[in-house]
């Protein structure tokens, strides 16, 4: 830009030309000249993948014409503290704190940028403001964008895919994947090459497994499909960086990044990976927390099954008619007199696994209070399947219940009824009513009626 050998300072053209190829060839920074009327006057070519600009279309234009509405005032306000500032003794008073905003992408989406605007409109040869501009990872604000879903109660996969989005683009595309009760869920923003390559769990079921990580080039070390697959797609290194719970001491997670240039992690372009990694393993560590919690406010604290809370939640949450059973355990009573209430606890614990493996994985079973149990079967269930359940559940519980060198019995009386919440609760009561004492267990609707 400046090109006056003989001055003090001055820039011998050949470099100036050196310099402007490297600013207009950057991977992940777009500098822009910016007239005093806020006009661009030159862009580099770096514009085009960094923000997805065509350059040529980019100069002439107003500098604010694709900002953010929400940003337009703050960053004409930063503007013009840049314009206003004046070198007094040192050129570096020229440079402000970096602006940060949003603008449009071609293809409608918000992109976060920063941009460190250097005030030389005193400068003859440039006359004009600089502007440095990066993005900040991901798209509508990054961090704020995770923070903002996780106040807004959003699948974890969605919060997953906006921690993914902090790698920044020009570096590569992201997914991260998440253990959630067993399970791997996979995070990455919609429609990106990550989405599409992540579901594949070659690529990160051996570091959930090891907690090691895999940041090779060319893919080394992955199955020869695979790699063929990211190479395809434009990617030329592949790093798995697993997320780890310190406090528990466990792997919970992984960051997964397909990476368009042939390199190593490391110093020159771990920033955007490690602020991905570190916020994942936050959300997926307090997620895993927020869980246990959940579960531990919805289960029985004696026998370990669900309690009333979780039998109102799955009624609240059924749109169909359910299936209840209600169990109530006959003989109890005098175990507790007899050998007393530390006995008693142990035989309802023993009942309650009993009910438990009896019933599918899909049975809701809860204990209601005392030594009253309930069952709501899966949707779904056949009468018959129903029947043979409460009958598998009558009879272990019947068995005799050996503690330690205690053997006691119990038996037990069931109510089965299909309804609506909370007139099913009503039934299926009624009918343990009548059925209480006979030591059986009775359906309170016809077969016909249970599924309807």
């Amino acid at each position: 830009m400046g090109q006056d050998p003989g001055g003090p300072g001055g820039v011998p053209a050949d470099i100036a030309a050196r310099l402007v190829r490297a600013l207009d060839t950057s991977p992940s920074t777009a500098v822009a000249l910016i007239s005093e009327d806020l006009r661009t006057l030159w862009v580099s070519r770096s514009v085009t993948w960094v923000v997805g600009d065509d350059p040529a279309t980019a100069m002439g234009e107003k500098a604010l014409t694709r900002v953010h509405p929400d940003d337009v005032d703050r960053l004409l306000h930063g503007l013009a503290q840049a314009k206003a500032t004046a070198p007094v003794d040192r050129p570096s008073l020229r440079v402000v704190e970096p602006l940060r905003f949003r603008v449009q992408r071609p293809d409608g989406g918000w992109l976060a940028l920063e941009s460190l605007v250097i005030n030389l409109l005193d400068d003859p040869v440039v006359n004009g403001l600089v502007a440095i501009v990066r993005p900040v990872g991901g798209e509508v604000e990054g961090v704020a964008r995770v923070v903002d879903l996780l106040v807004a109660d959003a699948p974890l996969r969605e919060v997953l895919a906006a921690c993914a989005a902090l790698v920044p683009e020009y570096l590569g595309s992201a997914a991260v994947v998440g253990v959630r009760q067993g399970h791997p869920v996979i995070g990455a923003p919609a429609g990106t090459p990550a989405e599409r390559l992540g579901v594949d769990d070659r690529w990160w079921r051996g570091t959930l497994a090891d907690g090691r990580a895999r940041t090779t080039t060319d893919h080394a070390g992955f199955p020869d499909d695979l790699a063929a697959r990211a190479r395809d797609a434009g990617f030329r290194s592949t790093w798995v960086l697993p997320l780890c719970d310190v406090a528990a001491d466990e792997v919970i997670g992984c960051l997964v990044v397909w990476v368009r240039i042939a390199a190593e992690l490391n110093i020159t372009n771990e920033t955007g990976v490690r602020q991905a990694e570190r916020l994942a393993a936050l959300v997926i560590g307090e997620q895993r927390r927020h869980d246990a919690l959940r579960h531990e406010a919805l289960t029985d604290p004696l026998t370990r099954v669900a309690n009333r809370s979780a039998l109102q939640v799955r009624f609240d949450t059924s749109t169909d008619p359910l299936t209840v059973a209600m169990i109530d355990l006959d003989g109890f009573k005098l175990v507790n007199d007899t050998h007393g209430h530390e006995a008693g606890d142990a035989v309802l614990q023993v009942v309650a696994q009993r009910i438990v493996r009896a019933v599918r994985h899909d049975d809701l079973v809860a204990r209601l209070g005392g030594d009253e149990f309930a069952i709501v079967f899966a949707a779904g269930t056949a009468t018959e399947g129903m029947v043979r359940s409460m009958r598998r559940v009558v009879d272990s519980i019947r068995s005799p219940i050996q503690l330690g060198s205690l053997t006691v019995s119990v038996g037990a009386s069931a109510g089965l009824a299909t309804g609506r919440p909370p007139e099913v609760m009503q039934e299926a009561d009624r009918a343990l009513y009548e059925a209480k004492g006979t030591r059986r267990f009775d359906i309170q609707a016809p077969p016909h009626d249970l599924g309807r």
